[in-house]
């Protein structure tokens, strides 16, 4: 199994996995004139994409998804909260094939098992476990802590995909309203790159090949920043990497074997 991000920041957010015969979407906030050309950019098309899992309805997330599914019918999974969150802030076409999931259970998508987590976010957000090809995928973003019962599943990963959103020093010289900083500093906004290496410190992460810091604000963090802290939190054998903001960036594989 591997994975790519295709765009990752505060604007438009989605990361595709590929098993030896399933290809999904986590989320689809790429605008429309983009979903094509970022597919091709790493060797895909619209017809190889399966299914879409959603984290959650904010348009950084959702954005190009009624788009998406008016060029081919796909399923959309997600906990039944979210879906109907989705369904509400989305403009869709046709009525999608929605997909409801259960939080901590297993769903098999082709040759993926997909379990959803709750995060703690601002609407109903999940992160997820991934499974395939023996391997497994932690994601986690959009949260303003990491919930125990992540830290309780979140083992013998052999990926991880996880926020580090914002450096707090940052936020001094602003330019973004207090009511906006105030939210992505609390409980339901987003993890701080201090946050973030936390998380790496007491997630057991050993046998993990690569951990991807995903969901830099640009205004208000630098990937420099992000990888200088969390490196700190990894054994130097590790790879370590910062999701591309508004480009596609390698397939895990290309980045753990260069």
């Amino acid at each position: 199994m591997k994975f790519c991000s295709l765009s990752s920041c505060s604007y438009a957010n989605s990361v595709v996995i590929q098993s030896r015969n399933t290809c999904i979407l986590i989320d689809c906030g790429i605008r429309k004139r983009n979903l094509k050309p970022y597919l091709e950019q790493i060797g895909l098309s619209l017809g190889d994409i399966d299914a879409v899992l959603v984290t959650h309805c904010h348009s950084d997330h959702t954005y190009g998804l009624r788009h998406l599914l008016k060029l081919k019918n796909l399923p959309v999974c997600s906990t039944v909260n979210v879906l109907k969150q989705v369904n509400s802030c989305c403009t869709f076409y046709e009525q999608p094939d929605f997909y409801a999931l259960h939080y901590n259970s297993e769903k098999k998508l082709g040759d993926i098992v997909v379990t959803p987590y709750r995060l703690s976010h601002d609407v109903a957000t999940v992160g997820y476990i991934i499974t395939g090809d023996g391997e497994r995928l932690g994601f986690i973003t959009d949260t303003g802590f990491v919930p125990e019962n992540c830290f309780k599943s979140f083992k013998q990963l052999d990926y991880l995909y996880i926020e580090s959103n914002h450096d707090p020093e940052m936020y001094k010289t602003s330019a973004k309203p207090w009511h906006v900083i105030k939210r992505n500093l609390g409980p339901t906004g987003h993890l701080s790159n201090e946050q973030c290496g936390q998380a790496l410190q007491t997630m057991d992460l050993s046998g993990c090949k690569l951990v991807m810091l995903a969901h830099l604000s640009e205004d208000d963090n630098e990937p420099q920043k992000a990888m200088q802290n969390a490196r700190q939190y990894l054994p130097p054998e590790m790879a370590l990497a910062s999701a591309p903001a508004r480009t596609p960036g390698l397939w895990s594989d290309r980045i753990i074997k260069p």
